[in-house]
């Protein structure tokens, strides 16, 4: 692989295109129109694809009918990385050697229009890989496409390359191959994975290019003798030159990428990155420190628009969820979830709470709460099935113009995954239409609601933690567990409130503890999601009620010490804030709203919990 270098500071233009005129941007090298019809390619057709392929590759890849996918399928050779709607890719492993098979599909005419302007994508990808090697950055080496024409237009078409050898994702090398490494081996190779990332995109940028796709997925990782770093970049159709790459341009293309680090490392690895970048491309006139917190803020703006984009998933069919219904009930369920189980649910969605082998968790006038079990990905899965009557008539009249209580809980807890919030996964949905109304015109109001959730096995709340646990102690174990516990809600809070979200019946009976509870530091995981609220930015008021309210909950349970609760606001609160008494004012707050919520649950005569 080419060491990535820049051309010298006397040649090298502007990156971000301030002096278009006088400094103009190199392009790399044209390619010729007819991109796989020169010396040393083959032409093949059969039926109505046509293939350009390199000789030494033809009889490996074609048969007497095309491409053999089927007889690789058939002999064991043939893995699927990816099969969507638009694309799937494959890896085929050949006697000496392997290749990947990028297929990509037009469902519908919107594809073929886009490719009867814009080429195919294979050939676009074949194209932009070529620019790349000129570069001198390693990507695919394409060696076969093939193209479905009738009457024209193109349809399908394939794109062949080899695989690069030796080389790994970088997202898995951040996710699994560096927390297993010791030290000092991890610390060194992530300082040099950031510095060599930063170089490369600042490469990228010198020559005009904007990956549109700019994830670590598309990043290849190889590591040479002494841990030297080599990188490849992949999927290169979502590559895209512009003859002035601004300031602009390149800072929503930076906070593309940092989109994943920015919960996965620290930031002093990201400015690393940056420091990397910077020292490569030499930009003029900029100020890094501006630069940095612009590319944050894109960084945040991008991942409310992606987040609240993968929170929409639960509402109708994808390839995450699909709708059901019968001539009463609707329902909207995983696809973790077959549709058999989720039919025979439709039928009698009150079944499971019929049967005397069914452990009756909670029954109360707003909800009952059971355990069942229903299979999960094709195997027997304790569930949490949870039934939402109809409290007062006013009530399906309401749903028209807010969302239900179960609608809540199910849409929330799409909103809690999208963002990373621990919480269990949702399954299934169920509206039956309110009863006393009569005929199809009023079918649409909502009547009981069923909401069906995965049970998180081991797990405590927080709640039986507190009152049980703790007193069956030694005094020192009390103390540790205690700044362990609230060390882990401190930093739960602040992840939840960060992700713009609020929990307005925040509870120690809320909050589960998985798995081991004197683990250091425990899982916590939010449950009962009916008071979870998104709204960005998330205002102050909100927030406060939240930290009062789980006081409240916890000065119930175990009595903390005033002591504890300092040590969690100062771990909730940011390190640095230009404010350095903001924790005074923050506690006293909170102290009026607990004492507030006291009063108002005497005064209705309800105990707190």
């Amino acid at each position: 692989m080419t060491r990535l270098s820049l051309p010298p500071a006397s040649v090298r233009p502007d990156p971000f295109g301030h002096s278009p005129r006088a400094h103009p941007r190199p392009v790399p090298d044209s390619i010729p129109t007819p991109l796989f019809r020169q010396p040393g390619w083959v032409y093949a057709r059969f039926g109505t694809i046509g293939w350009w392929i390199l000789p030494a590759w033809r009889d490996r890849l074609l048969g007497p009918c095309g491409l053999r996918l089927d007889e690789w399928k058939a002999a064991g050779c043939l893995q699927t990385i990816k099969n969507g709607p638009n694309r799937a890719v494959y890896r085929i492993q050949l006697p000496g050697s392997a290749a990947y098979v990028k297929h990509y599909k037009v469902p519908t005419w919107r594809e073929i229009l886009r490719q009867w302007f814009r080429r195919g994508k294979g050939r676009n990808e074949a194209r932009r890989a070529l620019q790349l090697a000129r570069l001198g950055i390693t990507t695919i080496t394409p060696i076969a496409l093939g193209e479905q024409r009738r009457f024209g237009f193109l349809f399908e078409n394939y794109l062949v390359s080899p695989e690069i050898p030796g080389t790994t994702p970088l997202d898995l090398v951040v996710e699994q191959l560096l927390p297993n490494l010791p030290e000092p081996r991890r610390s060194r190779l992530r300082h040099a994975l950031a510095r060599e990332v930063g170089r490369l995109t600042a490469r990228l940028h010198a020559a005009g290019f904007l990956h549109q796709d700019f994830h670590p997925g598309n990043l290849l990782v190889r590591l040479d003798h002494n841990d030297q770093i080599r990188l490849a970049m992949i999927d290169t159709d979502a590559l895209r030159h512009r003859r002035r790459l601004t300031r602009r341009h390149a800072q929503a293309n930076l906070a593309l990428l940092n989109h994943y680090f920015w919960s996965r490392s620290s930031r002093t690895d990201r400015l690393r990155f940056l420091s990397a970048y910077l020292d490569a491309l030499r930009p003029a006139g900029l100020n890094p420190s501006h630069f940095a917190r612009s590319i944050e803020r894109a960084t945040r703006a991008w991942a409310e628009r992606l987040w609240t984009r993968w929170g929409r998933r639960c509402r109708s069919t994808n390839k995450y969820f699909y709708e059901l219904s019968n001539k009463r009930n609707d329902a909207i369920a995983s696809r973790r979830l077959p549709p058999e189980a989720v039919l025979r649910l439709l039928e009698n969605p009150d079944a499971p709470f019929q049967l005397p082998s069914t452990p009756i968790l909670k029954h109360s006038p707003s909800a009952t709460v059971a355990q069942i079990v229903l299979p999960v990905d094709q195997v027997p899965t304790p569930v949490i099935y949870k039934r939402f009557p109809t409290k007062k008539r006013l009530d399906p009249w309401l749903a028209l113009v807010r969302p239900s209580r179960a609608w809540r809980a199910w849409q929330a807890a799409q909103h809690l995954a999208s963002r990373g919030v621990p919480t269990p996964a949702n399954l299934v949905y169920i509206r039956t239409p309110y009863r006393p109304a009569r005929g199809r015109l009023l079918r649409w109001l909502t009547g009981t609601e069923y909401l069906a959730t995965i049970k998180a096995e081991p797990a405590l709340s927080l709640d039986t933690v507190a009152r049980h646990l703790l007193p069956s102690l030694d005094a020192s174990t009390q103390r540790a567990l205690r700044r362990r516990y609230t060390r882990a809600l401190a930093q739960l809070l602040r992840f939840l409130h960060d992700r713009s979200l609020s929990h307005r019946d925040l509870k120690a009976a809320n909050i589960l503890v998985e798995g081991n509870p004197l683990a250091d530091p425990p899982a916590l995981t939010l449950i009962d999601l009916v008071g979870v609220e998104l709204r960005h930015p998330l205002p102050r008021r909100r927030r406060l009620q939240n930290l009062a309210r789980l006081a409240v909950s916890l000065a119930e349970a175990c009595h903390p010490s005033r002591t504890d609760f300092l040590r969690f606001l100062r771990a909730y609160l940011p390190v640095r804030h230009p404010n350095q008494r903001l924790w005074k004012a923050t506690w006293r707050r909170i102290a009026r709203l607990a004492q507030a919520k006291r009063r108002q649950n005497l005064r209705r005569g309800r105990i707190l919990s």
